[in-house]
Parts: C-alpha cells; structure tokens; sequence
C-alpha cells in the first residue's frame, strides 16, 4: 500500500471538462502508475482511482499524486488535508493523443475500482 498525505492543491481543472475531477497533491516519491484505493477526506474513506507520477498527456513531468473520488459529490477546497491510501496497481501511466481517449480509459479504471472494491468487500 502506498500513503500519501497532504494537502488539496489548486489543478488546471481538466478532469473537470471530461466529467472526472480530480483533487491534486504534492508528490515527490518513486511510485508511479494508476491505483485503485481510497481518500481520507472530511473523516470518511471514499472509494477513488488513483494517478501518482507524471502526466505525459498534458506534457507535465512534475510527479503529482491525483484522486478520482467515487460517489463524492462537494468540492473540496485548496488546503484541505487528505490522506491518500493507494492499494492495488491498475495499470502504467501512458500517453493519450486524444482527451476522448483518456476519458475512455479512465472510465475503465473507474470500472475497475468498483470491481475491486466490490471483490474485496463482500
């Protein structure tokens, strides 16, 4: 399991335009890849997908750990502190030419977040 706390940081709001927003932390560690796991946020654990490392897409080298929160609804403002617990590896972070196909996948992370939860959780 890798832990990452911090605090929610201000993002270009990009998840935002594809219907997956995501909250941002400051990360500098080793790990990289998509995650399924959870967030420690208003003292709840919510089901979330998970990026840690650089974001090739969008031409950003600069590690940075990102959540996708399932069934969360309310913003979560800048300098709100989480705690985020990624546990299971989904995949290796990979370039998209397109935004459409990077909506396509993490529409498939989403899905298999959900299945893992409800795999593990019965």
């Amino acid at each position: 399991m890798i832990t990452i706390k911090g605090q929610v940081g201000e993002g270009r709001r990009i998840g935002r335009t594809i219907g997956y927003p995501t909250i941002n932390i400051s990360y500098d560690g080793k790990e990289r890849g998509i995650f399924a796991g959870k967030v420690l946020v208003e003292r709840k654990f919510v089901l979330a997908a998970i990026h840690i490392g650089p974001r090739p897409t969008f031409d950003d080298e600069q590690p940075i750990c990102e959540a996708f929160l399932l069934d969360w609804e309310k913003d979560i403002s800048p300098e709100t502190m989480v705690e985020v617990e990624a546990y299971v590896r989904i995949r290796d972070i990979k370039k998209f030419k397109k935004l459409e196909d990077l909506k396509d996948q993490i529409t498939k992370d989403v899905e298999f977040v959900k299945n893992w939860y409800n795999s593990t959780n019965k």
